[in-house]
């Protein structure tokens, strides 16, 4: 799959300086990272938890830093500790995911091309930009729908409670069924 061809999108992060006025941070260049047959996806930003910790600018310190779970850096859909996760995916003209759910609720926003969304039971829909999905732990996979042009989607990403998946005695977790994430 050849490299990425969408403009970098442009992420500003907003704080204080030590008079309490208003001002953009310095922050760290997205980190895009290659999902085979897919396209690419970057961590626009993360928090360590729920309610975020802005105080001294812990949050902009976690995801700045390289160690943090919340870390700029890092591939992860789910934040472990519980925080919020804002990602980016970048996806090649044809390019398409593998089925696979994740212990969250997301708030998946096409803004560039058209994505389809389709469900474990073949039942699919076409995002245009500006339309969304909530999407609650539900086992499905993403496709551009383009075969010359390249989609974008911006993602909010909250973890979830498990539970019970109607009907399977299985517990939500973190599925992925095909293809591995990053081979």
């Amino acid at each position: 799959m050849s490299g990425n061809t969408l403009p970098p999108n442009k992420r500003y992060i907003s704080g204080h300086n030590d008079q309490g006025r208003s001002i953009y941070l310095n922050s760290p260049d997205q980190a895009l990272a290659q999902i085979p047959g897919f396209g690419h996806m970057a961590r626009s930003f993360a928090t360590s938890s729920i309610p975020a910790i802005m105080e001294n600018d812990v949050d902009v310190r976690n995801y700045s830093g390289t160690s943090s779970e919340a870390s700029f850096n890092r591939p992860d859909i789910v934040i472990p500790t519980g925080g919020v996760n804002v990602v980016v995916l970048d996806i090649a003209p044809s390019g398409d995911s593998h089925m696979h759910r994740t212990q969250s609720i997301d708030f998946s926003i096409c803004v560039i091309g058209e994505i389809e969304h389709e469900l474990d039971g073949g039942e699919k829909v076409t995002l245009k930009p500006g339309d969304h999905i909530v999407q609650r732990g539900t086992m499905h996979k993403w496709k551009n729908a383009s075969n010359t042009e390249p989609a974008r989607a911006v993602c909010v990403i909250v973890p979830a409670t498990s539970f019970e998946i109607p009907g399977t005695g299985k517990m939500l977790v973190e599925e992925h069924l095909g293809r591995v994430p990053g081979q």
